[in-house]
């Protein structure tokens, strides 16, 4: 018997009587991690950018134009992070910044029409692969999960548990 044999042979640790493998942050981090994986795949091979720049470029096109930090807002995501990532895009010539005219310390941006085609070219490709993911989900399956994705967006807002 091999060390691996006796490891994947012990009982599972439960905290609570469950699995740590059944926590719901764990599945969702575990779901989310090999979907971004994934995606992370398809947009290197069809479209040449990496699924942080798809995701600026997304908000960003989806929006016309906007704020950064609206893009904060809307993604969730660390400002630093996201600053770098935008500051990328704009010298890669993807997106457009212009100085607000009515507050100097805000910049609009928009995507360029480079940023405009990427955005075009990936576009398609995302919405076959959501699809995809969805095509052995049931109408009221997927009305259920968006249900308790609220539900849980709604407790990860709240102070204490």
């Amino acid at each position: 018997m091999t060390k691996s044999d006796t490891v994947s042979k012990a009982p599972a640790q439960t905290f609570a009587g469950q699995p740590l493998q059944q926590f719901l942050t764990y599945r969702l981090s575990r779901v989310q991690s090999k979907l971004n994986a994934q995606m992370a795949k398809i947009l290197r091979e069809n479209v040449g950018l990496t699924l942080m720049q798809w995701r600026v470029i997304a908000l960003v096109g989806s929006a016309g134009q906007t704020r950064f930090s609206s893009l904060v807002k809307e993604s969730v995501l660390d400002k630093g992070f996201l600053s770098r990532n935008l500051k990328t895009l704009i010298e890669q010539g993807f997106i457009l910044s212009e100085p607000d005219q009515n507050d100097q310390r805000a910049q609009n941006l928009r995507l360029s029409p480079k940023g405009q085609n990427a955005f075009e070219r990936a576009l398609p490709i995302t919405q076959k692969r959501q699809e995809w993911l969805r095509k052995d989900i049931t109408e009221d399956e997927l009305a259920v999960f968006r249900r308790v994705l609220d539900k849980l967006e709604t407790a990860s807002e709240r102070q204490g548990f």
